[in-house]
């Protein structure tokens, strides 16, 4: 019979422990991987056009719901327009997010503490049921993740978005008026049926544009028709008012001064109105100048020649900060319309 030494015996001894602990190594690595996947797994949302309502909530008390009202259009709170490019942003983010890695055991608990005490819960609805919870924190030490956690889960994670460098708390942020649109007006040219432009410091100027299937007709500042204008121009006019914004709300201001602004004639008013029945007039207030400043000739400035103030539909509440540099190109004299040769002759 063949005999085995002591030394073979205990050779074979280490190797079956060996083989053993391996296994057991392989089993558990197994087990916290598929685990962990199952967790990671609930983080991106793949459908987000059928994500119709988000709900943002921080601890510094801000609350937020986005509701979709239609394919491109967005409303806060049910109160006003959401930021177009904000929502492709979430939604884009909400799409992408990956997982980087599970949070470390030397950190973990400080993780944990630091989302209960800053971090912003996201809620977000198909179809008016909701599909996914999860807590969005502060970013890594290195700038290149964020910490998230889903409800009632039993890890934070760190996530980012591959092949981006940053971190995307602020993607996530909850104050309504960041998410604020801007626009002022949205409108193909087939869809305005008249645009009017008052100047009230030179009358003169002032004007009409009247469109009407295929026909489009200028009216002077006494509302006489003008027969003989360049029509080119007046329907590239018309196509300029597709993507028109202002610059800002303004909230940082006395509202004795408010009141002062707005209790003043305005400069000039222009209205848009759309086959819809929709209308949207807006009112332009100079903006003086709060600080001593010169121009170029070291003359004292009185107003601002870049910026004035606006309110669409006399709502007071909203003060429009709007740009010479935008809004030049619309409030423009009769004069702009007048043909290449020969001047106006009135109907």
């Amino acid at each position: 019979p063949i005999t085995m030494t002591i030394s073979t015996k205990n050779t074979l001894s280490i190797l079956l422990m060996c083989v053993l602990a391996i296994t057991a190594v392989f089993l558990v690595t197994k087990y916290q991987k598929s685990t962990l996947k199952e967790e990671l797994s609930d983080f991106a949302i793949e459908d987000t056009a059928a994500i119709d309502k988000i709900y943002l909530s921080d601890k510094d008390g801000y609350k937020l719901l986005l509701e979709r009202k239609s394919i491109n259009k967005w409303m806060v709170n049910n109160s006003f327009e959401a930021r177009p490019d904000a929502i492709k942003t979430l939604l884009e983010t909400i799409k992408q997010i990956k997982v980087k890695a599970p949070v470390g055991r030397a950190s973990f608990n400080n993780v944990v503490k630091k989302l209960a005490v800053k971090s912003t819960k996201v809620e977000i609805y198909q179809k008016g049921n909701l599909v996914k919870t999860y807590y969005v924190g502060g970013a890594t030490e290195d700038w290149l993740g964020n910490y998230m956690m889903i409800e009632n889960s039993s890890a934070p994670f760190i996530i980012h978005i591959p092949g981006f460098d940053g971190y995307l708390y602020p993607r996530y942020y909850a104050i309504p008026e960041l998410w604020r649109s801007t626009a002022l007006y949205r409108y193909k040219s087939q869809e305005i049926s008249s645009i009017s432009f008052k100047d009230n410091k030179n009358p003169s100027n002032s004007w009409e544009l009247v469109q009407s299937n295929t026909n489009i007709t200028l009216k002077d500042h006494t509302g006489k028709e003008i027969m003989n204008f360049d029509t080119l121009t007046a329907r590239e006019f018309l196509t300029q008012f597709y993507n028109v914004n202002c610059e800002g709300y303004v909230k940082d201001i006395e509202p004795e001064r408010k009141d002062s602004i707005l209790n003043s004639t305005p400069k000039s008013i222009f209205t848009l109105k759309t086959t819809g029945g929709e209308t949207k007039e807006l009112k332009c207030f100079s903006k003086k100048l709060l600080v001593e400043t010169y121009d170029m000739n070291d003359k004292l400035m009185d107003l601002d020649v870049d910026r004035f103030y606006g309110i669409i539909n006399n709502n007071k509440k909203d003060l429009l900060l709007l740009q010479n540099y935008v809004f030049d190109n619309f409030m423009v004299s009769v004069d702009f319309f007048a043909p290449k040769t020969g001047n106006f002759v009135k109907k």
